[in-house]
């Protein structure tokens, strides 16, 4: 009978560790996505803005709708700088746990790959012993068959 694979708890456990671990990643990737889609948006509207402020410039504009563009147009920047912040710290968080999933996808494969070869040799062993009995059992019923000896 063929022996129970001993470290199967911490391949149960990896696996849990490294599904739990892929769920991370998928939310932190979702964040990421979210915020460079928000960045976009910020970029387009800039670029959307400063096309309207140059068409307005080109038919002349009041000085105090002037300093508003540009007042808004800094705020924009702002908000360009602050989001492009979240965007790289969503980029190192899901590159660090990516690292994470991949490490323990590692371990999972050894532990795997572990259990593959005491699989291999218990099956052996059992070969082995079948074996053995067989051979056993050949030579005591020829012991008992006084006609096969001649």
């Amino acid at each position: 009978m063929a022996r129970p694979f001993r470290l199967q708890t911490l391949l149960d456990l990896g696996a849990h560790h490294l599904d739990a671990a892929a769920l991370e990643l998928q939310k932190l990737h979702g964040a990421l996505l979210q915020a460079q889609g928000k960045l976009d948006q910020l970029r387009a509207f800039q670029a959307e803005y400063e096309v309207t402020l140059a068409t307005s410039m080109a038919q002349g504009l009041e000085a105090d709708r002037l300093r508003d563009f540009q007042r808004f147009l800094t705020k924009l920047t702002l908000a360009i700088r602050s989001q492009s912040t979240e965007v790289e710290r969503c980029r190192q968080a899901w590159t660090q746990q990516h690292r994470r999933w991949l490490d323990l996808r590692q371990r999972e494969q050894a532990l795997i790959a572990l259990r593959e070869r005491h699989a291999q040799a218990e099956a052996l062993r059992d070969r082995r012993r079948d074996q053995k009995e067989q051979d056993e059992f050949a030579l005591r019923t020829r012991k008992e068959n006084p006609l096969d000896q001649s």
